[in-house]
């Protein structure tokens, strides 16, 4: 189901949402089935009557895995990862269950036990996909089916019996979960991907820069090479005037898609106002933008859009690392001042003027 409502491509982000979103509750159920692990020593004492030292051993060597999930916990943020990591504290549980079983004159408890730990899958599931936890949940009954060759169940079929439904109810309950997320994990990305976006030509808004920025020094984090574009509407008013508003937005849209239509996934197109866009390519040589710029250009005045002819000026500046995004955007604002002042339908680079 969740599948059919998020993009096979968009998967890996959603489950790491997911895995943002429940990770702490996860992280301290591991902790918990840690602790919990040790405490079951109590009722070993009152099974035996006296301190039951066969089982000290079996019970507090969780210690040890619990030692290496809470050195890892903070390190880990890959969900991945995190699956391997939050899921060996329930493993590590199930099989000192087993080795302090072995030990155990009266065994008839091990039922409730591994009762038990299909709660502690439970939690461990909520920030994990569900198609991990199907396979590593299974393998609890895997761990009674191997142990039952040396412990020998007296209540080995009971026990498988329970088992299989709850497993069961556990899938179903994590799947209704992991849906519910997805629902909230699309209304969580259509209201990000609506407060950077421009309602009427759908590329981005002004607001995208806050993403592409460092806020303490207004310089583009994007680690490679930067060309800003700046480019309108040669005589958008007139547009306007002879074919009316609606015609504009029309041409807006138009013009916006088809200058998207160009760049690479890695580019940024912005509606910085009326009919002024920015272009931010990424990894570009002041040639090669030079080159797309007029590809752009010829484009646009050689397409027809069904409304009249149109064409572009443009002034554009590669970006010097040492100044702020303010600048740059404010030569390129420069060089498109001078191409509508000479001649329009034309693209200058600001290092020419």
């Amino acid at each position: 189901m969740v599948t059919r409502k998020i993009r096979k491509d968009e998967l890996n982000s959603f489950y790491q949402s997911k895995f943002d979103y429940f990770r702490v509750v996860s992280g301290y159920s591991a902790i918990l089935i840690g602790l919990l692990e040790m405490s079951y020593f109590i009722s070993d004492c009152v099974l035996y009557g006296r301190f039951a030292t066969e089982t000290f051993i079996p019970r507090f060597s969780i210690i040890i895995p619990l030692i290496l999930f809470l050195i890892l916990y903070p390190r880990v943020i890959s969900y991945k990862w995190g699956t391997l990591l939050y899921y060996l504290m329930p493993h590590a549980a199930m099989w000192c269950t087993i080795w302090a079983i072995y030990h155990l004159e009266n065994r008839d408890y091990a039922r409730e036990g591994f009762i038990i730990m299909h709660f502690a899958f439970l939690a461990i599931g909520f920030a994990t996909p569900l198609k991990y936890h199907i396979v590593l949940h299974a393998l609890l009954m895997a761990n009674i089916i191997i142990s039952n060759m040396w412990n020998h169940y007296e209540y080995y079929t009971i026990m498988l019996a329970l088992a299989i439904p709850l497993y069961i109810g556990v899938v179903i309950m994590l799947w209704i979960l992991e849906n519910s997320y997805a629902d909230q994990y699309l209304v969580k990305k259509q209201l990000e991907i609506s407060s950077v976006s421009d309602e009427l030509t759908g590329v981005n808004n002004r607001y995208i820069i806050n993403e592409i920025i460092d806020p303490s020094t207004d310089k583009f984090s994007l680690q490679k090479d930067i060309v800003v574009l700046m480019f309108d509407i040669d005589f958008f008013k007139k547009v306007n005037d002879t074919y009316g508003h609606e015609a504009g937005d029309e041409i807006l849209k138009y013009v916006s898609a088809k200058i998207k239509s160009h760049l690479s996934k890695d580019d940024y197109i912005i509606r910085w106002g009326g009919e002024e866009f920015i272009v931010i390519l990424v990894d570009y040589t002041i040639d090669n933008a030079l080159e797309l710029a007029e590809k752009l250009r010829s484009d646009v005045e050689n397409s027809n859009n069904g409304i009249c002819p149109i064409t572009i000026s443009m002034g554009l500046c590669k970006y010097n690392k040492n100044e702020t995004y303010h600048q740059c955007v404010d030569k390129a604002d420069k060089a498109l001042y001078y191409a509508k002042n000479h001649g329009r339908n034309q693209i200058i680079n600001y290092n020419d003027i």
